[in-house]
């Protein structure tokens, strides 16, 4: 026969408890794992550096860039665009060119309401000037009656003439006090002074930590560094900064978006159209305005340095202007969805001798680009750290540790590639820089960089031209960047939960030289 041990029961209550921490210990271990993954180290670094730069903006910033994109859709003029516009409408979209018409409409009436009420007080001035001269008048008669005559001279008592002049005498002891003597008689702190015989391993180097933390010895290195790529020196060369005047919405541009607040923000599936190609493209609204702000004319020879996926280049021809597009991209498979998109877009895109006249696939380092004519609009889309991609998807995310050094030289590669696209530009041409991140390194530091690297390399020239004007009837549409998180040469579409459009950085420089 078999005997049955009994097992103790301080032993099961040892066995159970160790269950227990080791089942505790596995799922804490999942949980610190993904805490620390790509996505949640961007956010984090966001915390850091775009809570010092936005600063009470940040938190709601910071929630849009967590919740879903919002889009617009860009109606295909090749395919069903009528019915198309018909259908968005019917759902609840309106036409972005509409809305902006009507702010620019209702702006503009506030303005002149505003002027008109400015001359009206100016007309009046004198009439309120008497009145509230007449109102001070009343106030001190009635403080001060007329019947009681005020005396010449105020007496101070003895203890206070003397109070004074004490306080008088020690400032002027103060004033005439040198540096020297002022710190021979200062209460110095002598316990924080670390002596050279204390060595490297003295507790007194840890008993204080300083105001700021050094990020870069585990997972990442702070953005606050790459402050030394940021400045706005305006000596280091000429810059001229002009209000843009040659701006007009394309008249062939169809985009259909929802308005500001509404809770209506997917559009359903793009559908074929009866000419066999998508009847509109999903675009985030922000780079939309990287387009506009080319300012296309008819004829207009274009070159999209960094073309993939392609949505800014279908924009691009979907206002019928460019006479030739050229989009450009390094990477094969980035090539590879640009011609997906046209192929899904563009009637007969590969078999019409047509679109091979317009439209030229190119495959270089941007930086490598050179053209003997000079072309008309150049877009420069660089890559950046994609904000809203970095704290949403670990796959192919920037921040992933394999990628820091990568990271950390992403101005340098931006401003490269904008200088070389100044450099292939026509005088008198325009070129379009823009990101889809916050950093004001990425954005105002790299177009300040790119100025100053081609005036003192090529002696080339180029004046920043300021759309706020122009995109001002967006304010019904977009959150768009003003007072701290306003750039100094360009716009900045701001996520938000009421309008989650961006993040977009857009600056337009036009070659005067």
């Amino acid at each position: 026969m078999f005997s049955v041990t009994k097992i103790p029961k301080t032993s099961s209550i040892y066995f159970s408890s160790a269950l227990k921490l080791r089942h505790k210990s596995k799922t804490h271990w999942a949980k610190l794992k993904r805490k620390t993954g790509p996505k949640y180290t961007a956010l984090n670094h966001f915390d850091d550096f775009y809570g010092s730069v936005f600063g009470n903006q940040w938190e709601s910033i910071r929630e849009g860039l967590l919740r879903r994109p919002k889009y617009v859709a860009v109606i295909n003029n090749y395919g069903d665009f009528e019915e198309t516009m018909e259908l968005l409408s019917n759902k609840g979209a309106h036409c972005l060119n509409k809305l902006m018409s009507i702010q620019q409409d209702f702006s503009n009436t506030y303005h002149k309401i505003n002027k008109d009420l400015t001359k009206d007080i100016k007309q009046d001035s004198n009439v309120v000037s008497n009145y509230v001269s007449k109102m001070e008048q009343n106030e001190i008669s009635n403080i001060y009656p007329t019947n009681q005559a005020l005396p010449e001279k105020l007496e101070l008592k003895d203890t206070t003439l003397k109070r004074f002049h004490e306080n008088e005498a020690e400032i002027e002891r103060t004033s005439a006090q040198t540096l020297d003597d002022a710190i021979a008689e200062a209460d110095i702190d002598q316990t924080r002074i670390i002596e050279p015989g204390m060595g490297t391993t003295s507790e007194a180097l840890y008993q204080y930590i300083p105001a700021t933390k050094l990020k870069g010895m585990d997972d990442y290195v702070s953005e606050s560094l790459h402050y030394s790529f940021y400045s706005t020196n305006t000596s280091d060369f000429p810059l001229v900064i002009e209000p843009e005047t040659e701006y007009s919405y394309p008249e062939h541009l169809k985009l259909m978006t929802y308005e500001r607040d509404s809770e209506l923000h997917m559009f359903p599936e793009p559908k074929r159209s009866q000419t066999g190609v998508f009847n509109y493209y999903p675009l985030d609204g922000g780079s939309v305005l990287a387009v506009l702000a080319l300012c296309l004319q008819p004829g207009d020879r274009v070159l999209d340095m960094c073309a993939a996926p392609g949505g800014k280049s279908l924009i691009a021809l979907q206002t019928l202007l460019p006479d030739v597009l050229v989009c450009n991209d390094v990477s094969i498979s980035r090539s590879n969805r640009i011609k997906n998109i046209f192929r899904n877009y563009l009637i007969d895109f590969e078999t019409s001798n047509k679109w091979q006249e317009r439209v030229v696939l190119n495959r270089k380092d941007g930086r490598n680009i050179v053209d003997d004519y000079g072309f008309d609009k150049v877009l420069v889309d660089v890559p950046c750290t994609t904000d809203r991609h970095a704290v949403m998807e670990n796959e192919n995310n920037i921040f992933r540790a394999d990628r820091v050094r990568e990271r950390l030289r992403i101005p340098e590669l931006q401003s490269q590639l904008l200088a070389n696209a100044l450099r292939v530009t026509r005088v008198g041409g325009a070129v379009v820089y823009s990101t889809c991140s916050l950093s004001p390194v990425q954005n105002d530091g790299v177009v300040h960089m790119a100025l100053k690297q081609v005036f003192t390399a090529d002696g080339i020239l180029a004046s920043v031209r300021d759309m706020s004007s122009a995109f001002q009837c967006l304010s019904s549409t977009m959150v768009l960047g003003k007072g701290k998180a306003l750039p100094k040469y360009g716009q900045l579409v701001l996520p938000s939960v009421s309008a989650n459009f961006g993040p977009s950085y857009i600056a337009r420089l036009v070659r005067t030289k």
